[in-house]
């Protein structure tokens, strides 16, 4: 935790599959409210639901729309669309951009 809580820190933004999350939750319930200046960009499979843990984590300015794909290949043909996205978010929080 304190691992990922640090690389966050240093991060300019967050990109967090919560499909089948575990972990991914509890590690975004520790950064995301001390760390304003670092969007985090949700990703999830469109047949699954959001968490029900990710209500907290959501209420943040700072964290982006979920954006949902149907397959492996659609998140990575999609990338830079979703890099673009959070360092726009960035960008916009008046942090600078990568």
């Amino acid at each position: 935790m304190e691992t990922v809580s640090t690389l966050a820190h240093l991060s300019h933004f967050v990109i967090a599959d919560l499909t089948d999350a575990k972990s991914v939750l509890q590690e975004l319930q520790a950064i995301v409210p001390h760390n304003p200046s670092v969007p985090v960009q949700p990703l999830l499979l469109a047949s699954q639901e959001e968490p029900g843990m990710f209500d907290f984590t959501r209420s943040f300015p700072w964290v982006l729309e979920t954006y949902r794909y149907h397959s492996p290949d659609e998140v990575l043909a999609s990338l830079e669309q979703i890099i673009t996205r959070a360092d726009k978010a960035r960008a916009r929080s008046g942090m600078g951009t990568t």
